[in-house]
């Protein structure tokens, strides 16, 4: 159970790749981009997209390492919740305030959507414990 989780965890964060490439120029469809409706005209488009860049990147790493931390490689097992929700948190950030870094409504948009509320669901509400996945 821990190391498909891990692996839908980890298939999730590389998902995030396509911020990376929406900050990199590459169009995928014609409204993927790292524009914002609100950091835009707050910060300027420049430091939006260095800031939507940042989120992208923070959120593979995020996922990396609670995958990492489920299967207990080179971070400890405890941390997987905290690490989680984090991650989670960055990805739902991302889809508020950069709609348009993820190319497609679905899969992408819809799957983030209900992979990042299922994982936080999980944590928060079903409280599983870290021990489930030792």
């Amino acid at each position: 159970m821990k190391t498909i989780l891990a692996l839908v965890v980890l298939a999730h964060g590389i998902g995030h790749a396509l911020g990376i490439l929406a900050g990199l120029g590459v169009k995928l469809s014609s409204s993927h981009s790292l524009e914002s409706w609100l950091f835009d005209g707050l910060l300027g488009k420049t430091f939006s997209q260095y800031f939507g860049f940042l989120l992208s990147a923070l959120a593979i790493i995020a996922f990396f390492a609670t995958s990492l931390s489920l299967l207990g490689w080179f971070l400890p097992p405890d941390l997987w919740e905290s690490l989680g929700i984090t991650a989670s948190l960055i990805s739902l950030l991302l889809v508020v305030f950069y709609w348009n870094f993820l190319p497609f409504l679905f899969p992408n948009k819809v799957g983030v959507i209900v992979i990042d509320g299922w994982l936080l669901f999980s944590i928060l509400w079903w409280h599983w414990p870290t021990a489930l996945f030792r």
